[in-house]
């Protein structure tokens, strides 16, 4: 297929200048509904009983400055591209090459977790083990890997189609699951005390994570100037919706137990509709897997194909081709290391999140530098900022990957700005 064919597969999009508003939402919510939906809402029940929802509608509410702040630079900063960019603006071109190492070389660490969360859910419905979650997340990630190069992220099918199943199997399975909530599980409300609502809070604060990289498909939105606030909003609204329809049943039907399943979801469904529950929760885990690395994937593309083409024109398949070599290798070690040592999931989240959280820090504190001072998006990226810099505490000693890639980086730009000759 050829590019022009392949341009006229976006229905939506009209023309080659980018995709709707439509398959913009659905690529939005993609990147930031990952499978942690289906296990962080139980963890913070764990933490602090139902006390936890209002802990999660508080992170949720804290979305919106996160997703206009980013928003707001689209329009302060209409030739950079995606949060490297940004961070280019703001801060100078060193900034932004760490920006942009940070996301190229950390974030393809964790993309096979996306996977091997799918592969738990599938292993467990079926008995596999550890290689069927392999397997799967193999399957996973080569499905994303092919789709990017073959489209330019939205522009195919696949993500709409995911991100619509999405949202029909996680509302039609809290509208199973609710008749056989109990009243009697929503007490004691906050049987830990408000320190336990914070500490539940820790564990929900990557319910933020997300708006960085879709940061790289501004450029993709036909029109973004006037599309990326109705994506943004309807993006929150979903992504709200979304968390509501799986923290809100699985307290009322789990009650305390919800904390203590690997599978809380698949645990939820055996009580509404029988042992056919956990083959249901494989199917939802499998959807929001391959949605969420197609998002991510094709995030990376854009960041590639950004530093060869300041147009919105389509970028061509070798070009999407030679930006994704380096984080499929990156891909690939880290799915070998998880089939062959004791590294998983865990593990490969909290590397890539080392890597995610600097790019968000610096990201948002563009804002404060690009947005009119005082403004009212100005004080949205100040909060935004304030907010997200509580990850790094999270972080912690993750933190060291980037910070070793930062030295390289750093190593690199000073030699190349030596003289020639000396």
């Amino acid at each position: 297929m050829t590019e022009t064919e392949n341009a006229g597969v976006d229905a939506d999009a009209g023309t080659a200048g980018g995709v709707g508003a439509v398959r913009g939402t659905a690529l939005f919510v993609a990147a930031i509904v990952g499978p942690g939906i289906l296990t962080l809402p139980a963890l913070a029940a764990a933490e602090a009983g139902p006390a936890s929802l209002v802990a999660l509608g508080l992170l949720l509410a804290l979305s919106a400055p996160i997703a206009f702040t980013f928003a707001g630079l689209s329009r302060a900063a209409p030739g950079a591209q995606g949060v490297a960019g940004y961070a280019a603006a703001a801060f100078g071109p060193l900034t932004g090459r760490l920006v942009s190492a940070w996301f190229r070389y950390g974030v393809p660490v964790g993309i096979p977790a996306l996977g091997l969360i799918g592969g738990e859910y599938v292993a467990a419905a079926t008995g596999g083990g550890e290689p069927t979650a392999v397997v799967v997340a193999a399957g996973i990630c080569a499905v994303a890997v092919v789709a990017s190069v073959r489209h330019r992220a939205g522009s195919g099918v696949l993500t709409l189609a995911l991100t619509v199943l999405l949202v029909l199997l996680v509302v039609v399975t809290a509208v199973v699951a609710l008749p056989h909530s109990r009243a009697e599980h929503l007490t004691p409300f906050a049987p830990g005390g408000y320190v336990a609502v914070a500490a539940s809070a820790l564990v929900l604060t990557w319910v933020l994570t997300g708006w960085e990289a879709v940061t790289n498909f501004t450029g993709v939105l036909r029109d973004p100037r006037r599309s990326l606030p109705r994506v943004t909003t309807a993006t929150l609204v979903i992504v709200a919706v979304l968390y509501a329809a799986v923290a809100i049943p699985e307290i009322l039907v789990l009650g305390p137990t919800a904390g203590g399943s690997e599978a809380p979801v698949a645990a939820m469904l055996r009580v509404a509709v029988g042992p056919a529950g956990a083959a249901v929760a494989a199917l939802i885990a499998v959807v929001i897997a391959v949605g969420t690395t197609l998002a991510w994937v094709g995030s990376l593309a854009e960041l590639g194909t950004g530093t060869r083409s300041t147009t919105r024109e389509r970028a061509p398949r070798s070009a999407r081709t030679d930006a994704l070599v380096v984080p499929v290798l990156i891909m690939v070690a880290s799915l070998a290391a998880a089939a062959v040592t004791p590294i998983g999931t865990r593990e490969l989240v909290s590397l890539c999140a080392g890597s995610q959280v600097p790019v968000y820090v610096v990201g948002l504190a563009a804002g404060i530098r690009l947005l009119p001072s005082l403004g009212r998006s100005w004080w949205l990226a100040v909060l935004a900022t304030a907010v997200v810099a509580i990850l790094l505490v999270a972080a912690g000693p993750y933190l060291l990957v980037p910070a070793v890639i930062a030295v390289g980086v750093t190593a690199r730009h000073l030699v190349q700005r030596r003289p020639t000759g000396a």
